[in-house]
């Protein structure tokens, strides 16, 4: 049997329209009123096929990857190309896709330098691929949302840092699994936030994944393993968080900054999963 998702748009409606056909008229009448549950009744279905929502094969990710590295390295100036022996590793050290939910996603940890110097460096390696991704029209940076350190008031200010501390911050392009939907039901963003919690992680998610980018059903995400600084606001230190907007109105991704008293419950606040 041909499996569902390689037919063609007809064939693959038709037999969706069977399935259909089978469910009593309240449960059907229930579904077309919720496009949330008619996206669970297709995640049902690639589930039990053997295939997840957005799920690309190691091939595809190491192809992509091969691109941003062609491209990024002659117009990034953050960006490091990546030996083709560390890309031929990542084809012999891949994990099997994650299994037990639909935002699980198994993605690429990619760190240039190491501590502070390497902290900034990946950000804007990061942040600039995601631009070259979705075009100028596509994208939208915070003003006030620096990775360096600047001069405010006679005095040099440090920008962002990571949650686990720029110690931990080493060269490296490795295998990470993330769940892209953790911590919807919390008091806030800062109450969740934890050594597993999202950084440079998630935006290379956002540049690796464009397809998975929603501007109607999906806000977008708190990376909240970076803390940030804005001296400009004047309410201290460190009382920001990264994260990743996706526009509805103007259809753009934009990297922002969130302070600890406004939380948008909306927003996942993504974690490292094994």
């Amino acid at each position: 049997m041909a499996n569902l998702f390689d037919m063609k748009g007809g064939k693959m409606l038709a037999v969706l329209s069977k399935i259909a056909e089978k469910m009593p008229p309240d449960i059907g009448e229930e579904i077309g009123r919720d496009p949330e549950l008619v996206d669970i009744m297709l995640w049902a279905v690639q589930r039990h096929l053997g295939r997840m929502p957005y799920e690309i094969t190691v091939e595809d990710t190491l192809a992509a990857l091969r691109r941003a590295n062609d491209e990024e390295s002659v117009t990034n100036p953050n960006w490091v190309r990546i030996p083709e022996e560390d890309i031929a590793r990542l084809a012999t050290t891949a994990p099997p896709w994650p299994k037990g939910g639909r935002h699980l996603y198994r993605s690429l940890r990619i760190r240039f330098g190491e501590g502070d110097e390497g902290v900034a460096r990946t950000f804007e390696a990061h942040v600039t691929r995601i631009k070259t991704v979705f075009g100028e029209k596509g994208f939208r940076r915070c003003e006030h949302l620096h990775s360096g350190s600047v001069l405010f008031k006679g005095e040099s200010v440090e920008q962002l840092r990571l949650l686990a501390g720029n110690h931990t911050h080493k060269p490296v392009i490795e295998w990470v699994i993330a769940d892209l939907d953790a911590n919807r039901m919390r008091d806030s963003w800062w109450a969740v936030r934890g050594p597993q919690s999202l950084a440079d992680e998630l935006l290379v998610i956002v540049w690796l994944f464009p397809d998975i980018i929603d501007y109607d059903k999906y806000p977008g995400w708190f990376a909240a393993g970076y803390e940030a600084t804005v001296p400009e606001y004047g309410d201290g230190a460190w009382q920001y968080v990264v994260f990743v907007n996706f526009d509805r109105n103007d259809r753009q991704i934009r990297v922002e900054n969130c302070g600890r008293g406004v939380d948008f419950c909306a927003y996942p606040v993504p974690v490292l999963r094994k």
